[in-house]
């Protein structure tokens, strides 16, 4: 039985399939390439309706008018002891630190942060607006009242208010602090 090839010499079956393979490439790099721009593109659709990173406005006679930043963790201690909720405008993990910093501290039942709407702990309040300023707390045995305003779980936020309190100043000096607010990062 004799085969017959149609005509085809072997330099013309090998010019076929090195054009099917040069083709095949072509359509994989063109998908890659359409993969990648949709990626892309879905990446920055996603963080242009995520919300910034968070701020915190203080106000009082050494005010801090916004942070660039904030975020909010509710931390588990266990042994029956209450959750913390803390607040902070910088990483803690980071120097040198970020400044104006603020960090909010307090404990609390809830196990989750979007508990909290509604809710209103009493905090410790720190607070420095610039390096060589002086750092502003809460007095001894005081708080500030923190009350969360709304959770949205589409942009992984909180909202809350700071009522004024009675603080005191690393240098000694009278201070006032008269409140402010916050959007806060959720962070799980």
């Amino acid at each position: 039985m004799t085969l017959v090839w149609g005509g085809c010499s072997r330099e013309e079956l090998k010019k076929a399939y090195d054009d099917a393979k040069s083709k095949t490439e072509d359509i994989a790099t063109s998908t890659k390439q359409k993969v990648d721009t949709a990626v892309s593109s879905t990446v920055t659709a996603i963080e242009e309706t995520l919300p910034e990173s968070g701020s915190i406005t203080v106000r009082g006679s050494l005010p801090i008018e916004k942070t660039s930043k904030a975020r909010l963790e509710v931390i588990s201690i266990g042994d029956g002891r209450p959750n913390v909720v803390q607040i902070l405008s910088y990483d803690p993990e980071q120097q040198p630190m970020t400044l104006p910093a603020v960090m909010l501290q307090g404990p609390t039942e809830v196990e989750s942060a979007q508990s909290l709407a509604g809710k209103s702990i009493e905090c410790d309040l720190y607070f420095q607006a610039t390096e060589s300023g002086p750092v502003v707390m809460t007095k001894p045995g005081g708080h500030v009242v923190v009350t969360f305003n709304g959770f949205s779980a589409d942009e992984g936020t909180i909202t809350a208010r700071i009522a004024g309190g009675d603080v005191v100043s690393s240098d000694e000096q009278t201070v006032t602090f008269l409140g402010g607010e916050f959007i806060a990062l959720v962070r799980e």
